[in-house]
């Protein structure tokens, strides 16, 4: 029987050429000379393999008649060297220099130009107006790149320098360029890189970075890369700050108008300032006041952070550009009353050069006093409370704390403590009780208010409250129980940042009452001795709060997730809903912008809690329920229900779930059915899924044990809250 052999389209064509060789030698097998060598074959990976791509530019010059040439390498995430980049992959790049204000006419103190960014790539937006954003793309090129094969390329661009005769090529300064690639590979998915390169032209020399202000990472705390809120601008191939830097020139400037819903124009138009941060101050501004944007753009050091490596961190500070100012003191609640031309609705004429005035050390408040130094808002901020003991008397059910109020090296004093009532009840002012046992709160949060505040030693504060007013004996005669206290003081400030005592009217109000002074929560066993450590598993860290929300958090400033924890804790209700910080923070964090487009997703767990804090296990089965409501007793005459003082609980585990998963779109029958064969308790028999819990007397009688860790370990929580497109 004879063999059969399959033979490859490579083989065939090795055995012809075989075959072909013989014919043509005879019985020698040399023909007398020797064959040109053949051409390697491409290096490194194709591009529709690898799942992330860096360029690196090696190299770049400009020709005489101004078109720039730019060399660079690909490689994938493991250095790897990428071939078969397109054309149309070449997102955009952009070109520039360094110069000064002089150059476009900005100045605002005359023998002082601040350096800035002039681009090479102009746009003319009409009546004067510009823009550095006129980046060439390689769509709009058909031989401009040349793919060699290895991983390097080299770019030639058609488009030659045009500053719209403003300002002139200069090979003696510090130029760079801006490469943006957007491809895809063959699973569909985009691949994004931005890179960038600096070098003086004349000397062929690399150049540090120039004009480092704010570093890509400090956006992208809360601008998560590959997240919902990511900076993936103009069809998402700009995703870094430095990247919007090159087009979004301190000179850019275009007539703007608003649009309604519907895009029909409404007022005027106006000069929009389209530099980097002029957008920068105005989203931020507009978003906060939204509720998109956590933190207020006036608190500069959010964004301004000190970096010893960044050369102009402390820019923010120089008291130089007027245009920065307006950026938010532009409208009437923004600036002093004798500043502003109502009768033409703008800042007045001889008010318009900000810095002739403000500025530092000579001048009034300028950026850095205006902002911090002889502000209330930011020195609440650096106001701390600490709580320097605790004791409890059994005999009279008596606790007794005291605490010292610091603003910075002073001490402040009870009579710079805001006494007025709050309008919901209780005090302004007031310190938060509390107790922990395994890891649970003992009760639901209450307030201690001024009235129960006196001078103590050295300027410090005693706190006395009783099982007369609070529920003293119930926390403090548990078993095993931690004394938790925290506070909600505000503290009285003169107008420009220092301390003062407060200012009552007649009507009790205070009128220089400043924001939620910082505390931090502090433990106590019932002897009176300092638990140094929190007593309970820390599901996140404030830190990671505090990316995007640095000082800003509702209600209250704290430096620990136990502060929020202890009043928004799983004794606590809405009547229809949890109070429970885990539900409390979920519902926020489902953000949209203006556009109506996603900015912040809270299925990303990590985002919030770190390496693990999302984790099932750290949830014991047999922990306390968490409340979800109370029990409805009918309704009343007008058809509103009515409601006992039972609640309605859930078990543990199960509460962290549905504290995202809330019917009807994450929520069904079929997933509650689930929950109750894994010893779940969501919801009681025949009630729809919209109101969650069982009575908590019901919950006593059970034995609860959740298995729902077993299944949903950390790996596959995270895998299945990665798919960003669903409607977790």
């Amino acid at each position: 029987m004879m063999n059969k052999f399959n033979l490859s389209a490579a083989s065939k064509a090795l055995l012809t050429a075989g075959l072909l060789s013989l014919a043509v030698t005879g019985c020698s097998g040399d023909d007398g000379k020797n064959g040109e060598d053949g051409k390697p074959g491409p290096v490194g990976k194709p591009i529709g393999e690898v799942s992330q791509v860096k360029a690196d530019i090696t190299s770049a010059s400009v020709s005489e008649d101004g078109f720039l040439t730019v060399n660079f390498n690909l490689a994938d995430a493991n250095g790897a060297a990428v071939f078969g980049l397109q054309q149309n992959d070449i997102g955009a790049v952009s070109f520039g220099r360094m110069g000064n204000e002089d150059e476009v006419g900005t100045t605002d103190i005359e023998g002082s130009p601040r350096e800035i960014w002039l681009s090479y790539f102009n746009k003319d937006k009409g009546e004067g107006h510009y823009t550095g954003s006129s980046y060439f793309q390689g769509k709009n090129c058909e031989d401009c790149l040349t793919d060699n094969g290895d991983g390097s390329y080299t770019l030639v661009l058609n488009k030659a320098v045009d500053t719209l005769d403003k300002y002139a090529f200069d090979a003696e300064a510090t130029s760079g360029i801006y490469l943006g690639v957007k491809s895809a590979n063959d699973a569909g998915s985009t691949l994004v890189n931005n890179t960038f390169f600096y070098w003086q032209p004349s000397s062929d020399t690399a150049q540090d970075k120039p004009k480092a202000v704010i570093a890509n990472e400090t956006c992208q705390s809360c601008h998560r890369p590959g997240q919902d809120g990511a900076l993936a601008l103009h069809g998402g191939k700009h995703v870094t700050l430095e990247s919007c830097t090159f087009c979004h020139a301190d000179y850019n400037t275009y007539m703007k108008q608003d649009k309604d819903e519907e895009g029909n124009a409404v007022g005027e138009p106006y000069q929009f300032d389209g530099s980097i941060k002029g957008m920068a101050h105005d989203i931020h501004s507009h978003s906060y006041y939204n509720g998109i944007y956590p933190q207020s753009a006036s608190n500069c050091l959010t964004c301004h952070q000190p970096d010893e490596n960044l050369a102009m961190a402390d820019a923010w500070k120089g008291d130089i550009d007027t245009a920065t100012c307006m950026n938010c003191h532009n409208n009437p609640y923004a600036v002093p009353s004798w500043h502003w031309d109502s009768e033409n609705n703008q800042i007045a004429d001889s008010k318009k050069n900000c810095v002739s005035c403000h500025n530092d050390p000579d001048g009034y408040r300028g950026a850095e006093r205006g902002h911090y130094a002889e502000n209330d808002n930011a020195q609440a901020a650096v106001t701390k409370v600490t709580f320097n003991s605790m004791s409890y008397d059994a005999a009279s059910k008596t606790v007794t704390a005291n605490m010292t109020v610091t603003n910075g090296d002073a001490t402040v004093t009870l009579a710079q403590i805001d006494p007025s009532p709050y309008k919901y009840g209780g005090f302004t002012s007031a310190i938060v009780f509390n107790g922990v046992v395994d890891d649970d709160f003992v009760v639901n949060y209450q307030k201690v208010g001024y009235d129960k505040f006196a001078a103590g030693a050295e300027g410090s504060i005693d706190v006395t409250f009783t099982d007369a007013d609070y529920k003293v004996a119930e926390v403090m005669e548990t078993a095993g129980v931690k004394a938790a206290l925290s506070s909600q003081l505000h503290v009285c400030f003169d107008g420009k940042g220092a301390v003062a005592d407060c200012e009552k009217a007649a009507d009790g109000s205070i009128s220089n009452s400043g924001p939620y002074a910082v505390s931090d929560t502090f433990y106590f066993e019932v002897d009176g001795t300092k638990v140094e450590k929190s007593p309970r598993v820390q599901h996140a860290a404030m830190t990671d709060c505090q990316q995007c929300h640095t000082t800003d958090i509702k209600h209250r400033f704290s430096n620990d997730m136990d502060g929020c924890a202890t009043c928004h804790n799983g004794t606590r209700d809405r009547k229809t809903s949890s109070s429970n910080l885990a539900y409390i923070v979920h519902s926020k964090h489902y953000l949209y912008d203006s556009g109506g487009d996603m900015f912040f997703k809270k299925a990303e767990c990590q985002a919030c809690h770190g390496e693990d804090g999302f984790s099932l296990s750290k949830i014991k089965g047999d922990a306390a329920p968490v409340a979800f409501g109370k029990v409805q007793d009918g309704v009343d005459s007008e058809g509103k229900p009515v409601y006992t003082d039972e609640q309605l609980v859930v078990s543990p585990q199960t509460a962290a779930c549905v504290s995202c998963h809330q019917a009807p779109y994450a929520l069904d029958s079929s997933a509650a059915s689930h929950i109750k064969s894994m010893g779940g308790i969501l919801v009681q028999e025949g009630s729809p899924l919209s109101t969650l819990g069982i009575p908590a007397s019901e919950y006593e009688k059970l034995d609860v044990q959740e298995t729902c860790s077993t299944c949903h370990k950390d790996a596959s929580l995270l895998e299945a809250h990665s798919n960003w497109g669903s409607s977790y």
